[in-house]
């Protein structure tokens, strides 16, 4: 509707000013963009289709046709000349195709000639000066070139951040993979009812024991993907990075966890890193965050590393004003012109899964520490990243608390008045958001009300209106907040029955340190410990050969498989495969094969296995993929593979899969 506003416009100036133009012609344009409008919007739907067209078409005749028409009917007068040169970059804003923009123009100018000429009785005139045709040719030329290159670069950004979303998304495949192969080996070792009448089950130790342990893997792997997204989300924010989570942590917890929980493509890789010290110090910084800078730098040594003997060293160093943790590689360096670029964002080497946001992401996240990233290196010797922190005492350290705090929330419940005058005195100084509720009120509210950082419950208050604790519990069973019970003599006096772990804290102590105790519970925090996954060994029948470069998927999978009865062999990738298969200790009954891998991918796994002289030549190769689109189906299918299964598949899908091709 829009594009009719230039004609309707100069439609009623004609009117009003009829002696600057001759408006026949214009009344008779104007008139027939009317027409074109109401048929429009009488046909409805059916012109839709049409619609892409009638733009195109609207576009040539109210631009460069109704301009330069009106130029030749004004003599190339002053107030049509600019018009058409506006037109003219409103033309180049309007079309993004350069070609079609020009085929427009020429129609346009074209039919206004043809239009101008008639309207003059079949005569026309040129009086214009032909100094302006450079200047229509500068603004055409180099408007579309500078247009041009402006949306190349705007869209080859978008690509990128496309494709570092889709290289975010394949990642969670893993985690969510490894979640479905636990919960189904959960779901196979507990008995099902469906096939017994018992109302009482048993388990061996041996279970009970295997169970607790894939739980709490399970438990991992969920925090994983949530720290993923999370990543994803705050990545999602050019300007800064959220300090809500900002915890106070130590750093060689932070790094033996990271180290311990990074995703390693085999076992080897986990040995070639080496926290060389035991040094350690306390910083203000989102775990989340600090792991992601860590995997990046060790995902980056892994993906540049050169040699038998790749190690990584990491260092961690204390002072009186700054701490320091250095991430040292012996891989092949970089080049002394490139470092400064490293950080720039979508800066990338132009090797396979670099998307040239991670290192200024990581920039990013460091300074929302108060601290830096910094890297330097000697090219084919070693590459050496710093990262610098503040330390808690300097005023940098201090102001990030200082702004933290205003982001706290705290609850108080009690009935004492002192006890609530003296919280928000704390709260004032501090600076956190203080709400005080008595007992009697707690009760009123709903279990999604309690969203608070810390929540503190004077216990003698709850007493004092009795037995109501047993009430208020399931109220805050829901809340992340760290709650706390203020009690007087023995906490064992206290009868709780609560799902989450209460801090116990004397009366007298609280009265006392206040303000340290706060502290504490507003930014401590406790690193939990990873626990290894065991291994249970089955009865052993026909062999089946797992192939994955993730090793958490892969032993998932073989523990899945060895419950089943069979015995699993383990390959990290498609050379690992033919290797094995080679040296034939073990006749291999059935490949179920990864397609993305390291070294060697599954497709030229396959064809290597389909095309060699050996008696495996044969062996059926199950694809295990994560993506089922017509082109992947197309290429398994030309590799030789006999069948698929997409990932994440539960082990009835997996063991009805392997059955087809080995019954």
């Amino acid at each position: 509707m829009g594009l009719i506003g230039f004609p309707a416009y100069y439609f009623i100036w004609s009117y009003l000013y009829p002696q600057a133009y001759e408006n026949l012609p214009l009344r008779l344009f104007c008139c027939l963009f009317f027409i074109i409008v109401l048929v429009r919007n009488k046909l409805g739907s059916p012109l839709q289709e049409h619609m892409h067209w009638f733009y195109q078409i609207a576009i040539t005749l109210v631009l460069p046709f109704f301009f330069f028409y009106m130029l030749l009917m004004n003599n190339w007068s002053t107030v049509w000349l600019l018009s058409f040169m506006a037109a003219i970059f409103l033309h180049i804003l309007l079309v993004h195709i350069t070609w079609v923009m020009f085929a427009q123009t020429l129609a346009g100018i074209s039919m206004a000639i043809l239009g101008a000429w008639a309207s003059k009785g079949y005569h026309l005139e040129f009086s214009m000066d032909w100094t302006y045709m450079p200047v229509f040719l500068f603004i055409y030329l180099f408007g579309n070139l500078f247009f041009f290159r402006n949306q190349q670069e705007h869209e080859t950004k978008v690509s990128i951040a496309k494709v570092f979303g889709a290289g975010i998304a394949h990642e969670m495949r893993n985690p969510l993979s490894g979640l479905c192969a636990t919960i189904d080996l959960i779901r196979s070792t507990i008995p099902d009812p469906a096939n017994s009448s018992k109302p009482i089950y048993q388990l061996r130790e041996e279970d009970v024991l295997l169970l607790r342990e894939i739980s709490n893997d399970a438990m991992d792997i969920i925090r994983a993907g949530n720290e993923t997204i999370d990543l994803l989300l705050t990545s999602i924010d050019e300007n800064r990075v959220s300090r809500a989570t900002f915890k106070k942590h130590s750093a060689q917890h932070l790094l033996a966890h990271a180290v311990d929980s990074f995703g390693y493509k085999s076992t080897t890789d986990k040995s070639a890193i080496a926290i060389k010290n035991t040094d350690t110090f306390e910083f203000l910084v989102s775990d989340t965050l600090f792991k992601y800078v860590i995997y990046n730098l060790f995902k980056n040594a892994f993906h540049h590393r050169c040699g038998e003997a790749f190690a990584i060293d990491v260092f961690v160093e204390t002072d009186s004003a700054e701490n320091r943790i250095i991430i040292r590689d012996n891989g092949q360096g970089i080049p002394k012109d490139v470092i400064d670029q490293i950080f720039e964002d979508f800066y990338t080497t132009g090797r396979t899964g670099n998307y040239g946001l991670g290192l200024p992401f990581c920039r990013k996240v460091m300074r929302s520490f108060g601290g830096e990233i910094s890297c330097d290196s000697e090219l084919g010797k070693w590459t050496a990243f710093t990262l610098t922190f503040p330390a808690l005492h300097t005023a940098t350290a201090q102001d990030i608390k200082h702004n933290l705090i205003k982001l706290k929330s705290m609850l108080m419940v009690s009935d004492e008045a002192d006890l609530l005058q003296r919280a928000m005195k704390i709260s004032r100084s501090m600076g956190f958001k203080l709400q005080t509720m008595d007992v009697l009120h707690v009760l009123q509210k709903s279990e999604f009300e309690f969203e608070y950082d810390v929540i503190v419950i004077d216990l003698e208050s709850v007493k004092a209106n009795g037995d109501i604790l047993s009430h208020i519990e399931p109220l805050l069973s829901f809340s992340e907040a760290k709650i706390v019970y203020l009690h007087h003599g023995m906490a064992m006096e206290h009868q709780s029955h609560a799902v989450y772990n209460p801090r116990w804290i004397e009366g007298l102590v609280w009265r006392l340190s206040a303000p340290v105790v706060i502290d504490q519970l507003l930014f401590d925090t406790v690193i939990p410990e990873a626990k290894p996954l065991p291994s249970e060994e089955k009865p052993l029948t026909q062999t089946i050969m797992v192939v994955d470069d993730s090793e958490t998927l892969r032993q998932l999978t073989s523990i899945i498989l060895e419950k089943q009865g069979f015995n699993v062999i383990q390959c990290a990738n498609g050379d690992c495969a033919i290797k094995t298969l080679t040296q034939g200790e073990q006749a291999v009954d059935l490949i179920l094969m990864d397609i993305e891998m390291p070294v060697m991918d599954g497709l030229e796994t396959s064809r290597r296995i389909r095309h060699s002289t050996h008696d495996y030549a044969n062996v059926p190769i199950i694809a295990h993929t994560g993506d089922n689109s017509e082109t992947t189906l197309e290429k398994i299918i030309s590799s030789g593979m006999t069948d698929f299964i997409v990932k994440p598949s539960d082990q009835h899908q997996l063991r009805d899969k392997i059955s087809v091709w080995l019954s």
